[in-house]
This record gives C-alpha cells, structure tokens and sequence, in this order.
C-alpha cells in the first residue's frame, strides 16, 4: 500500500473554480488527483533550478551559519 501525506491548501478564488471546473469536466477524478499531477510536473520541471537553488542556499549556509 501506498504511504499518503495529508495536508490542507488554500487557493484564491480564480484558481479554486478552475480546479473545480477540471475535476467536474471529468480530466481528474478529484481535487487530490489534480494536485498531486500539478506538483509532480512542476517539480520536474524545474529539478535543475530548484537543485541549484538548495545547493547555493547550503552553501552560504556553510559559509556564514545560521544567523
């Protein structure tokens, strides 16, 4: 079986009704379904900008400490 992490998201209005509208036209089966799907790509699509970003954030980290 699969291992789920529950979390609660707020999204403004807009953004909100075009989920809903997706999900009711039947392209995701639910609103966890879309999310899930917008995150994945998301975080494939920017793996080398965010793996870049975290490894400069380490190092200055490294560098100066946490103050």
């Amino acid at each position: 079986m699969l291992n789920e992490t529950a979390t609660t998201i707020t999204l403004p209005p807009r953004l909100a009704e075009q989920v809903k509208d997706y999900v009711q036209e039947g392209w995701f089966p639910d609103l966890n379904a879309l999310i899930a799907e917008a995150l994945r790509r998301y975080l494939e699509a920017h793996h080398s900008e965010l793996t870049e970003r975290f490894i400069h954030e380490d190092v200055e980290w490294g560098l100066r400490g946490d103050e």
